[in-house]
C-alpha cells in the first residue's frame, strides 16, 4: 500500500493506492523505513472524499485528515548502519588490536633500550 499526503485547497489529503480500495477512519499511525531514516506519520482520518480505480487494476481512495504529525528519525538508522559497518569489519577490527598488542611490545622494548642507553651516558659523564 501506498500513502500520499498532500494539500487540497485548505485541507490535509491523504491518497492510498493499492490492489484493493481501503475504508480508514479514526486516527492512524504509520511508519515507513527508508536508507537514511525511519519516518513515522500520525493522522486521523476526517472523511472518506472519493475511490477510483485504473485501467491496471490499481485502487485509489482519498482522504481528508487532520491532527497530521511526521516525525523523522534520522539517528536510529544511524545507529543500526555503523553497528552493521562494525560488524562487517570485525575481523580488521581484530587485526588491529593484535597489532597494538605487537606494537606494546615494541615500545616496552625501546624503552628498555632508552633506560640502558641512559645509564650508559650517564658511566661516561662520571656518574653525573
Amino acid at each position: 500500500m501506498e500513502y500520499v499526503f498532500g494539500n487540497e485547497e485548505e485541507r490535509e489529503i491523504l491518497k492510498t493506492k493499492g490492489t484493493e480500495h481501503t475504508n480508514l477512519d479514526g486516527y492512524h499511525s504509520l511508519e515507513r523505513k527508508y536508507d537514511d531514516q525511519y519516518i513515522t506519520d500520525n493522522f486521523r482520518i476526517v472523511g472518506k472524499i472519493d475511490s477510483k480505480e485504473d485501467e491496471e487494476g490499481n485502487c485509489y481512495d482519498w482522504y481528508e485528515i487532520d491532527h497530521h504529525y511526521r516525525y523523522a528519525d534520522k539517528f536510529t538508522q544511524g545507529i543500526v548502519k555503523t553497528e552493521q559497518e562494525i560488524s562487517d569489519n570485525e575481523d580488521g577490527i581484530a587485526e588491529l588490536g593484535e597489532s597494538e598488542s605487537d606494537n606494546s611490545d615494541a615500545i616496552a622494548e625501546l624503552g628498555t633500550m632508552i633506560s640502558d642507553l641512559e645509564a650508559r651516558v650517564t658511566a661516561l659523564e662520571g656518574g653525573n
